[in-house]
């Protein structure tokens, strides 16, 4: 089943950067995000960039979607920018479009310089569910909520494939519980569109 919010062909494209540490599962994020648009119908093209340390680091996930194929594979204008920590946020917002949006979370990130703010619990809802690190999963819902061009039916095909068996029952709830907040919280974000600073 196709997203309702599903773009024509002839859209352009839609630029998303997923950062956070290592260890929070961004590259795992991407992956998944980039395969299941692609089963969406989309052309997508995944990039990632880790910091000097393995885990701890700086770490991020790059996917731009596209109704076309995509001739340069890195984020230059960022519509969507999730940030799993301080430092994520700060570094990467300069990368943002005007209108682009930042998705945090909430425990994580206290401050985001920016207009467009969507904050959600994504660790208590993964410690929620009994499985930490299902902090990306939940990320990935969010995403679902605000990009226009994956379906959650994709997303959860692929993470069937991608997941450890064991571990999917407690991440597609991590994931669902977090795209059903999303949802609720998408129709609020104009009321802070003007605003310069979000204090979380």
């Amino acid at each position: 089943m196709k997203n309702r919010r599903n773009f024509s062909q002839n859209d352009s494209k839609y630029e998303i950067r997923l950062a956070g540490s290592g260890g929070q599962g961004m590259i795992l994020a991407g992956i998944i995000l980039a395969e299941a648009a692609i089963l969406d119908g989309r052309h997508a093209a995944q990039s990632q960039s880790y910091g000097p340390e393995a885990r701890g680091g700086n770490s991020v996930s790059e996917v731009i979607l596209s109704g076309r194929e995509i001739d340069y594979p890195r984020a230059l204008e960022l519509d969507l920018l999730v940030a799993l920590t301080q430092e994520a946020c700060d570094r990467n917002l300069p990368d943002l479009k005007t209108e682009g949006l930042v998705v945090v979370d909430s425990d994580l990130v206290q401050r985001v310089l920016w207009g467009k703010v969507a904050s959600l619990p994504f660790r208590q809802i993964a410690q929620g569910v009994g499985e930490g690190r299902a902090i990306n999963m939940a990320a990935l819902g969010a995403i679902v909520s605000f990009c226009p061009s994956v379906s959650r039916s994709s997303l959860a095909n692929v993470m069937g494939k991608r997941l450890p068996s064991a571990k999917l029952a407690a991440n597609l709830m991590a994931f669902d519980e977090a795209l059903k907040l999303a949802d609720n919280l998408r129709g609020s974000l104009k009321s802070v569109e003007n605003k310069e600073e979000s204090e979380i």
